[in-house]
């Protein structure tokens, strides 16, 4: 799956450089610096292979660990080993697990190849016109800030390496994450001075659509400062709570997309409501396809009942989904047409649909080229939701207007009705009552949290900054141990989604794979985890989780319920 990995720290002064065109990337042979930079076109082409690391660390790294390491999805891999099967079951080892080496190496790898970008345009006699070397150093600066952002949420402390050339990075021991944090915020504020210019995608001509902008800093810097406020020992919580909301703010030039799924069609790249994301074209990776594995992992299987790569964990995850809420349809594929028979086919399993093509899904599988949209306008509404109801004061009417806006569309009523396909809502159907308490809003804020980016590689995350990561999974295992049915076509998924049960505190932290400790002696191991002397984190203390009342938006009397009452297909289509 994967070609050329990442192994050590150091990348050297030499930078992996692509060409582009709509960010297609192909690459190139990796060209001495000194030798390369002669002109607006060189750090144009530059930037372009900084732009590189996402095209696999978004739909196949992160997407992995995040959600196979969470209570969203579940491995559905027939040979029931290997790293994906490891993540599903929270049994994975610093030695084996391939996918946690992956988001180590794809991380710094686009980091080494930012900081070296950066280091060329910040020198003066490098000959570059003045507003290239601006756009293309903020590009660079607020994409080493996004590459540190994964990394210092999944391992904790990180080594902080801002400086090139062939030794950076040589010895580094791990630096503390709210060091990392201030470096994330700094590139991200410079990147949107630098980005100006380039308020949002409209800005760009049609060659650069894709490009970040300085509404992609804005509500970066919005869901940074959210999650840092939320950090073990972050300080001037509050302070940072107001700076997501300002961020948020900030962001202008973006809407929402009045169809949900039109944020992963084919012919909607860079769309209105896309701030940031991994675009995947035919022909990029060596394989000859786009390189999109979420597509292909959603639908690997193809019209079988055999479950694909990746599928949710059992169908209380589609369950939770209001049948007029149209991002029930949106996010789950629970029937498609078969090409072969023409017939209806009905999975027992639904499966994720954003990443497929719902019109074709056994084409979108195989050429694996659709976007894969990393921010979207809708988690910036949200984002400032969150921050609003979680601050010290904070503004709830403000709260529940956010959210309201993102219920609205999923309604599709307001602005966002279709007359065409009139459904009958009114605004009433969607909003959160005006009298919605705080905690009342906090449980609306982290259903709406699911309902909105399910499958879009932010679960693990959210569970862990909430504080309810091991209760949450550990809730999806005990469930599917018990055997929610007796039907025989779920035997499988029950037995897979049973094994997380492994979960515990340490889960918190994904290892430091074993094979860079080997490289870097000083780069100590996570608690928990296999070679770690690390002392005992606040998350292994028992009352880490707090009680009942803090919970991912469900308790355990309503997740009874959902089981109680599952919706369950009993008998194949063929």
């Amino acid at each position: 799956m994967k070609k050329n990995l990442f192994s050590a720290l150091a990348l050297g002064a030499v930078l992996s450089l692509a060409s582009c065109n709509n960010l297609d990337l192909d690459p190139l042979d990796s060209l001495d610096q000194e030798l390369f930079f002669g002109s607006d076109q060189d750090a144009i082409l530059a930037i372009n292979g900084v732009y590189a690391a996402l095209v696999e660390s978004e739909s196949v790294v992160v997407a992995w660990c995040v959600g196979l390491g969470s209570d969203e999805a579940q491995n559905g891999e027939s040979n029931g080993d290997g790293s994906g099967a490891e993540l599903s079951a929270m049994q994975f080892n610093p030695g084996t697990a391939q996918h946690i080496y992956w988001v180590w190496g794809d991380h710094y790898y686009g980091i080494a190849n930012a900081t070296a970008l950066i280091d060329k345009l910040n020198d003066p006699a490098t000959p570059v016109s003045d507003a290239i070397r601006k756009r293309v150093r903020g590009e660079a600066e607020f994409l080493r800030a996004y590459y540190y952002h994964a990394p210092v949420q999944i391992f904790g402390d990180v080594p902080l390496v801002i400086q090139s050339g062939y030794n950076a990075g040589v010895g580094v021991e791990r630096d503390d994450v709210h060091k990392v944090y201030a470096q994330i915020v700094k590139d991200l504020e410079d990147a949107a001075t630098d980005l100006a210019e380039y308020p949002d995608n409209d800005a760009y001509g049609l060659s650069d659509k894709g490009r970040v902008t300085q509404g992609s800093a804005y509500g970066q810097l919005a869901k940074v400062y959210l999650v840092w406020a939320q950090t073990e020992g972050a300080t001037d919580v509050d302070g940072k709570y107001a700076k997501a909301i300002e961020y948020a703010d900030k962001v202008v030039g973006y809407s929402l997309e009045a169809k949900f799924h039109s944020n992963w069609e084919k012919d909607n790249r860079y769309g209105k409501e896309t701030l940031f994301a991994a675009n995947y074209v035919l022909s990029q990776e060596s394989f000859g396809d786009g390189g999109n594995h979420l597509t292909h992992c959603a639908f690997s299987s193809g019209f079988s009942q055999q479950t694909p790569h990746v599928v949710l964990s059992d169908r209380t995850y589609y369950d939770r989904f209001d049948n007029r809420d149209q991002r029930k349809e949106a996010t789950f594929l629970s029937h498609a047409i078969n090409p072969e028979t023409n017939q209806d086919f009905v999975f027992d399993m639904p499966r994720y649909a954003k990443n497929i093509d719902l019109d074709e899904p056994l084409t979108s599988s195989k050429s694996r080229e659709l976007q894969a949209p990393i921010l979207r306008y809708a988690e910036v509404l949200l984002t400032k939701a969150e921050a609003e109801i979680e601050r010290s004061g904070g503004n709830l009417s403000n709260a529940r207007d956010a959210i309201n806006e993102v219920r609205r569309r999923a309604y599709r009523v307001d602005i966002y009705a279709d007359p065409a396909n009139p459904n009958g809502l009114t605004i009433a159907d969607a909003d959160i009552p005006a009298t919605a308490t705080q905690a009342e809003l906090r449980k609306a804020l982290r259903r709406e949290r699911l309902y909105e980016l399910t499958y879009e590689q932010n679960r693990w995350f959210d569970l862990v900054r909430w504080k309810v990561l091991v209760k949450t999974v550990k809730r999806v295992a005990k469930h599917n141990a018990d055997g929610y049915t007796t039907a025989s076509n779920y035997a499988s998924a029950q037995q897979n989604v049973a094994k997380k049960s492994n979960v515990s505190s340490k889960n918190y932290r994904f290892p430091i794979p074993q094979s860079q400790r080997n490289l870097n002696s000083k780069l100590t191991q996570n608690w928990g985890y296999e070679g770690s002397t690390a002392a005992t984190p606040p998350y292994a203390d028992a009352s880490y989780e707090g009680g009942a009342d803090n919970n991912d938006g469900w308790t355990d009397a309503e997740i009874d319920v959902l089981y109680n009452n599952i919706s369950l297909v009993v008998t194949h289509s063929h």
